[in-house]
């Protein structure tokens, strides 16, 4: 079993929008995947400092409990931080929650890189 955590701009779980600013997220949905399925969900609000929260969302994603993380883009620090703590990443997520994951699942998101990582230090 996976845990699968996806940024998202809303509280509406799997139909919420992906949050495309992961430092900014207002909520990570949190999705235990097994067997190629949804088993659960649920959504979590982010603590993130950027947010007035006492962690960076590196440090909240790492103790989530998450072993991927499914997002638009992301920094370099975030990148770091992530694969330090054994987190694969895919970015290219867009649309609904939902949507991002029936994309990975179909291998359509490519695993984050340094060289992939957003530049301008906006996410």
């Amino acid at each position: 079993m996976d845990v699968i955590c996806v940024p998202s701009l809303g509280n509406e779980g799997l139909n919420g929008e992906v949050s495309q600013h992961l430092g900014k997220t207002p909520y990570f949905v949190l999705i235990k995947w097994e067997n190629d399925q949804i088993e659960k969900f649920q959504v979590l609000e982010s603590g993130s400092k950027h947010l007035g929260g006492r962690m960076t969302p590196g440090e909240f994603i790492a103790s989530s409990g998450a072993s991927i993380l499914l997002c638009g883009n992301l920094g370099s620090k975030a990148i770091q931080m992530l694969q330090k703590a054994g987190i694969k990443i895919y970015v290219g997520a867009s649309g609904t929650v939902l949507d991002s994951l029936h994309d990975w699942a179909k291998g359509n998101l490519q695993l984050a890189h340094m060289n992939s990582a957003c530049a301008d230090g906006h996410h």
